[in-house]
């Protein structure tokens, strides 16, 4: 028996929204048939969700589909199970780039998850994570004071958002405040900013996480708590541009906060996007480094917002790029996003595995791109690997190249 249009409506508050196409999906399997990567169009298919799972229905795009699909027409219900298998997916948005319908189903499993999370489903191992961002304001469970703590490493004062204007918000990032390894990706952003001229101010240990693993994760009460202080911290700074060297800080901002940001006019962009205008604005001439590279596009600058040149660009005056078997709209996902890497570290693990192995068929000695998460998740791959391959932030030799 079909549920009525009104029933399901009333029972999934979060599907009702995308109500549009949940029964576009015509189970046609462009999303999965692709086995051999390429860079052909015409044959992408890199669901890595389908390549390290056992491959079955529900772990790519038509199964996922399909469940939706089986619920609003009553014929299943939310469970356990159906959790277990639904966040086994790092929402890369692969397989709406193969839709040829232009289905955005990252847009549906995101939903899905809220439901589940709101029935009572959701991920024990994303409880404590999201709890800690509403509580501590960053999803580590650290003290947020110690967002601070990468600011030491400079020779220079940068101005506290909270009491300075300033022209534009470097938006830091959970993951490059607070992972000292990481804390490179902000320190070498500070130091390109300031080299430049640029009048910017940082948030420090008031910055409040973006929300990007709650809405990953289906948590949407503890992103529109996070989004919430984030509004009006904005709103306070007057700030009217946002920088950010995270792709997940990127795209949430960018994309998750587009209607909540709509009154306050703010533009989002990231790092490289601002840096390319301004080196050609100020005909400023960067070093090349004469560095053998490939680049890894991460998916939420890449298939989620569409931003594949710019980071190339600014790669190809510094150093020589090798590129990957599959790039752009047909690359592999890292595999540590949609809180895979917190639900399902094995998962995550070889995910990363894969693309390594990938980035070492080009023959480069740097595997380079412009996502912390990424850089996290591919240097623990590095390392299982014992592999020879360095992973670097694109700021990092851009510095380099300033100097």
């Amino acid at each position: 028996m079909v549920e009525s249009e009104e029933k399901w409506k009333e029972k999934y508050q979060h599907l009702k929204k995308l109500d549009d196409l949940i029964l576009q999906c015509i189970s046609c399997g462009d999303c999965r048939e692709t086995t051999d990567y390429t860079n052909d169009p015409q044959k992408w298919g890199v669901c890595v969700a389908r390549e390290h799972t056992s491959g079955f229905e529900p772990f790519f795009g038509r199964g996922k589909m399909q469940i939706i699909r089986s619920l609003v027409q009553g014929k299943l219900e939310l469970s356990k199970d159906m959790s277990d298998v639904i966040f086994q997916c790092p929402t890369c948005n692969a397989c709406s780039e193969a839709c040829a319908y232009e289905i955005p189903t990252v847009a549906y499993y995101e939903a899905l998850r809220a439901e589940l999370v709101d029935a009572g489903y959701g991920l024990e191992a994303h409880v404590p994570m999201n709890q800690a961002m509403v509580e501590l304001l960053n999803p580590y469970g650290r003290d947020n004071k110690e967002k601070s703590s990468w600011l030491e490493k400079l020779d220079f004062k940068v101005k506290d958002a909270s009491k300075e204007k300033a022209d534009i918000l470097y938006f830091v990032g959970c993951t490059a405040a607070l992972t000292p390894d990481i804390q490179t990706v902000a320190v070498n952003t500070a130091k390109v900013l300031n080299k430049l001229g640029v009048d910017y101010a940082v948030f420090g240990d008031r910055e409040v996480c973006c929300g990007s693993v709650a809405m990953r994760t289906g948590d949407r009460k503890a992103f529109n708590t996070v989004s919430e202080k984030n509004y009006e911290m904005f709103k306070k700074m007057e700030v009217k541009k946002i920088i950010t060297s995270c792709a997940g800080c990127y795209r949430t901002l960018k994309v998750d906060y587009a209607d909540i940001l709509e009154d306050l006019n703010i533009e989002v962009l990231h790092t490289v996007e601002f840096l390319l205008e301004l080196l050609k604005e100020k005909n400023i001439q960067l070093k090349n480094l004469g560095i053998n590279t490939t680049y890894h596009d991460p998916c939420h600058t890449g298939r989620h917002a569409g931003l594949y040149e710019e980071p190339r660009e600014l790669l190809r005056k510094i150093a020589n790029i090798t590129e990957m078997k599959t790039i752009k709209e047909a690359a592999m996902c890292c595999g540590a996003g949609g809180g895979l890497k917190k639900g399902f570290p094995e998962l995550s693990l070889e995910m990363a595995k894969s693309r390594v192995q990938e980035a070492e068929e080009t023959g480069a000695e740097n595997l380079v791109s412009i996502c912390p998460f990424c850089y996290r998740n591919l240097s623990d791959a590095i390392k299982a690997l014992d592999s020879n391959i360095k992973m670097v932030d694109l700021l990092e030799l851009i510095y380099q190249a300033l100097n």
